[in-house]
């Protein structure tokens, strides 16, 4: 196995400085996702359940929400309906982790600014590549979306 130089993994934390939220209900579930951030370099705040989303907004800044569905997806979008009533997280980015029983939870999500939704099992390096995109340019994302169209094709978009 390769090992990354120290030198190499400090300029990775240094160039990631965002404050990422994350919210699951079940411990080791939560440790993973948290683990997952922060060996990427991003700061996390954890918390197991949505009212600790809204209280690390008076933490500091926090740059992204990833939450875990769990058995109440309509709790998770009106948190973050709260969250995002506040004006400096009007477009804060948002990842939505489910279970395949939420499957359609992606259509009910399309009209919210920059939230992104991921089915279970969830793989590491999907969830590093989301969280990028959203935090890189969160306004990019959404204007594609808005412009973008269904797939006329399998395998192809237009833009």
């Amino acid at each position: 196995m390769r090992r990354t130089p120290i030198s190499a993994q400090a300029d990775r934390t240094e160039s990631r400085s965002a404050s990422i939220t994350v919210i699951d209900p079940s411990p080791l579930s939560l440790l993973a996702l948290a683990g997952v951030l922060d060996a990427e370099g991003w700061k996390c705040v954890c918390g197991r359940n949505n009212d600790m989303a809204v209280a690390a907004m008076d933490m500091g800044p926090q740059d992204l929400f990833v939450f875990d569905v769990g058995d109440d997806a309509a709790a998770v979008l009106d948190t973050l309906a709260v969250i995002r009533g506040r004006e400096e997280y009007e477009k804060v980015p948002a990842v939505l982790l489910a279970e395949s029983q939420w499957a359609g939870l992606e259509k009910q999500i399309e009209s919210l600014p920059v939230t992104r939704c991921l089915f279970k099992p969830i793989d590491p390096p999907s969830l590093v590549a989301v969280v990028q995109q959203l935090l890189w340019m969160p306004g990019l994302v959404e204007a594609h979306r808005r412009r973008g169209s269904r797939p006329s094709r399998p395998g192809w978009v237009n833009l």
